[in-house]
């Protein structure tokens, strides 16, 4: 016997999710009760015996088994192997115990039901014996062991157990005979394991003095208990007796299963499992430990896809650690006779149903018999799809159809829609639907609008590679689930201020000490103003530069870059990644003696060439041009006088194609806080100034961000710690509507816009 101080209670058993595994064990038919199953995976399973769908099993004898569906109201349904016929139990509550005895209950919990009724299932239509439990001395429902009723009462603030023996006599009507079994002073035995397998024992879960742990087994027919200690540091949960071992888990500093052979003349076996949960389920065949983790019929579909050590129903020897999986799922097993056991799963070669396996004489692998089935394949497949390959931006807005073809339909389908760079997801779920087995197709419409939706704003969808993924899980939990994906590419035309692929133009904002963020806009109504549609932290440390520019893509990356100029005059690249929080890749310094401006402007293509270009004013007011060339090692050719007479303006502003000309265009404001247009020729050259309007003078930044209301024309933001925004027009005589408030930089103060 092990002695050792534990720390904590015991936890209670809880169900979790299974998820698909091969499949192993021997499979054989019982002709006495069952027709051999079909031999293909998609047909469906026909037996003599029908198991009820969306059912579990509570109980099984050698005559037949009880089942119980679920829901709020199941029926007790008790079912013979020699004909499949079948009678609903009376009673709000029923339960089993390895032979053809049935308890019900007048309440819907049998541990908490006053009268209790035996029913003995070889004899169809004899009165059941009935137990009034306050009426014999105030106890309680613990357990049906072969022909032992198990009850048990508290005296002296334990739980004391008891026995009734249900033998032909006292199931005539003759007066029920308790006897002790176990617990008493000090000594608490408040559970009675479930997963034995011999009638003619149980182990329960007690506790000494309320803080020693031990687990007592008793043997029905003689009345000796054995007691075993878990080991140290470690606290016992739900355990099993078998005709020859008796097992437990064990959870603390490792995870794992004791087991020993009854009578204690061997040392105990460890068995670490730090994958299992401690709390799922254990049973015995013989000397072989069997266990799972339930299928859950309410389980999420992405929570087993997201959990891969989530086990099938497997057995393993105590003798040689040998294992073998002999079912994909379950989700009930109950104590059968002959020290088998019965349980409700499924493999995807024999279908859903009741299964029972068997201990074998020579201790070899236990046994594998189909014994009911609920008619159903196991195996969900896709037999077709409808889903985008590649999709451009105005696809997008008109929305994207994608469906799936499913073999049966009664299964909970849950699809993931995620943007891959980003990780960003929407999800989408469908209950099973009413026809069970039927082909059914899942259709989803999704709206083409970004996968992240802050504050319930929708913006466009980001370009990029997205992945679909769809999970189907069979509504009885015991098949394997469906997991299936594919790809598709959104692509949109580059845009001067689309950092994130979405479509919509992007405003950056540093703050006192340095801090830098992203400002997401989106339009208000096509032509019209725009609006704040998330905020994201760049990052720290760009108080270091004195001017920041958004270059357009200079490198002929998939997004834009940013220019920017520290204080000693060099300047320096930032790549765009295309990442929304992380969308500039560490600086490339371009080259050093950039103080000799005082104004630059980038971003529009004043040379005709495709490429974005670059130009400054000097202190003189000369204008100079930067081709660009669109390598990252060397962005701009060499420099090229444009003219003189720029000293006039405080503020010049690459605004791109902003009147419909053959190339880029500049906005300069002079020092009277006049604006006046600038249209590139094509040919790195502009035209004369055209005078905009004035009152500009007010303003600290000048920013073109591109068509940022979708209407196709260029457009402008100019701030003063807000925000103010200008529709282009397209004219060039009057290139900007009036300008409109907006809440893009949801009102954050700033000492920099680009």
């Amino acid at each position: 016997m092990h002695h050792a101080r534990t720390r904590g209670r015991r936890l209670a058993a809880a169900a979790v999710t299974v998820v698909l595994a091969a499949t192993g064990g021997t499979l054989t038919a019982l002709p006495a009760t069952a027709a051999a199953p079909a031999a293909t995976q998609q047909e469906q399973q026909t037996t003599t015996v029908p198991f009820p769908r969306d059912a579990d099993v509570v109980g099984a004898g050698p005559s037949g088994f009880l089942s119980k569906t679920r829901g709020s109201t199941p029926e007790y349904r008790w079912t013979w192997y020699a004909d499949g016929s079948s009678v609903v139990m009376p009673g709000a509550s029923a339960a089993g115990g390895g032979s053809d005895l049935v308890v019900t209950g007048d309440r819907t919990v049998l541990t908490v039901s006053s009268v209790l009724r035996i029913h003995d299932m070889t004899r169809p239509g004899a009165a059941p014996l009935e137990i009034d439990l306050d009426a014999l001395g105030d106890y309680a429902y613990s357990g049906l062991a072969g022909d032992t009723l198990l009850l048990g009462r508290y005296e002296g603030g334990v739980v004391v157990q008891y026995g009734v023996t249900l033998d032909a006599a006292t199931l005539a009507g003759g007066t029920p005979k308790l006897r002790k079994l176990v617990g008493g002073p000090q000594i608490d035995c408040r559970d009675a394991d479930g997963g034995w397998t011999d009638t003619t024992a149980v182990l329960y879960d007690c506790w000494i003095s309320e803080t020693i742990p031990v687990k007592i087994s008793v043997d029905l027919a003689t009345g000796t208990d054995l007691w075993y200690m878990s080991g140290y540091e470690r606290v016992a949960f739900d355990g099993a007796v078998s005709a020859t071992h008796v097992a437990w888990r064990e959870g603390g500093a490792e995870d794992g299963i004791a087991a020993v052979r009854r009578g204690g003349s061997e040392p105990y076996r460890w068995f670490p499992d730090a994958e299992a949960d401690v709390r799922d389920p254990l049973y015995l065949v013989g000397s072989w430990m069997a266990y799972g983790q339930r299928a859950h019929i309410d389980a999420p579909a992405d929570g087993p896809a997201a959990n891969p050590a989530v086990r099938p129903f497997t057995v393993r020897s105590i003798d040689t650690g040998e294992k073998a999986v002999l079912l994909t799922a379950f989700s009930s097993a109950v104590a059968g006779p002959g020290g088998s056991l019965l349980v409700r799963g499924g493999t995807p070669e024999h279908g859903e149903g009741l299964y029972r396996i068997a201990p074998r004489a020579d201790g070899g692998r236990p046994t594998v018999e189909l014994v009911a089935s609920t008619g159903q394949t196991t195996v969900v497949t896709l037999t077709g799809a409808t889903t985008p390959q590649a999709l451009s931006g105005d696809q997008l807005a008109r929305g994207v159809d994608f469906s799936w073809d499913l073999s049966r339909g009664d299964a909970h389908v849950k699809v993931r829609l995620k943007h891959v760079r980003s990780g960003q997801s929407i999800t989408q779920e469908w209950p099973a639907d009413q026809i069970d087995g039927a082909p059914r197709r899942v259709s989803w419409r999704w709206d083409g609008k970004d996968l992240e939706r802050p504050n319930g704003l929708l913006g466009p969808a980001r370009a990029g590679e997205y992945e679909w993924e769809l999970v189907a899980v069979p509504e009885e939990g015991i098949g394997p689930r469906l997991a299936t994906t594919g790809r598709f590419t959104v692509t949109r035309p580059a845009a001067p201020h689309d950092f994130d692929g979405d479509g919509s133009a992007d405003l950056f904002t540093r703050v006192p000490g340095g801090d830098l963020w992203s400002y997401r806009s989106q339009p208000v109504a096509v032509g019209g103003s725009i609006r704040h549609a998330g905020r994201t932290r760049i990052g720290a440390g760009w108080q270091v530069y004195d001017r920041v520019e958004t270059a357009g893509n200079i490198v002929g990356s998939s997004a834009p870059d940013v220019l920017a100029r520290d204080r000693s005059g060099a300047l320096w690249l930032h790549r765009g990644t295309g990442d929304r929080g992380t969308p500039f890749a560490g600086r490339t310094l371009v080259s050093a003696g950039w103080q000799v401006y005082d104004r630059i402007a980038a971003g529009s293509d004043v040379t005709g060439d495709g490429r974005p270009d670059l130009v400054a004013t000097d202190k003189a007011g000369v204008l100079w041009l930067h081709p660009g060339t669109g390598n990252a090692t060397t962005p701009f050719s060499a420099r090229k006088r444009l003219g003189g007479g720029w000293g006039v303006y405080n503020e010049v502003v690459a605004v791109g194609n902003i009147t419909g000309g053959p190339a880029g265009d500049l906005l300069a404001r002079d020092r009277a806080g006049v604006l006046w247009s600038h249209l590139g020729k094509g040919d790195g050259t502009f035209a004369p100034r055209t005078r905009v309007g004035g009152g500009w003078g007010g303003f600290t930044d000048l920013v073109g961000v591109g068509d940022a209301n979708g209407d196709g024309r260029a457009d402008l933001i100019a701030s003063a710690g807000g925000a103010t925004f200008y529709a282009g027009t397209g004219d060039w005589k009057a290139p900007l509507k009036a300008g409109l408030r907006t809440d893009v930089t949801n009102g954050v103060p700033y000492d920099a816009a680009f």
